[in-house]
């Protein structure tokens, strides 16, 4: 059977979600717990999103060579030249 890219992330998502949250329950101090929670929330998973939005950011880069931000836009579905602008700033 075959996997799409999308699929196979999906499925790594899923089994660090499972060992993140298996790590929590570990943790047998409720207040101890909520704060580890709380520290994934708040300080591991935004590193992952920044890390994702880097590396957007550098593939958008890639195909920016030789075009136009308009253009970029068009192949990346009809984007407007300011989110194309604001994917490269990592936003």
């Amino acid at each position: 059977m075959t996997t799409t890219p999308m699929e196979r992330i999906g499925g790594h998502l899923d089994t660090a979600a499972a060992a993140v949250l298996a790590e929590l329950d570990a943790i047998t101090d409720p207040v101890e717990r909520q704060s580890a929670a709380r520290e994934v929330l708040e300080a591991l998973l935004p590193s992952v999103t920044q890390r994702v939005k880097a590396h957007r950011a550098r593939t958008v880069a890639g195909l920016r060579e030789g075009r136009t931000l308009a253009e970029v836009g068009r192949l990346l579905g009809g984007l407007s030249v300011a989110r194309v602008d604001q994917i490269l700033k990592g936003k």
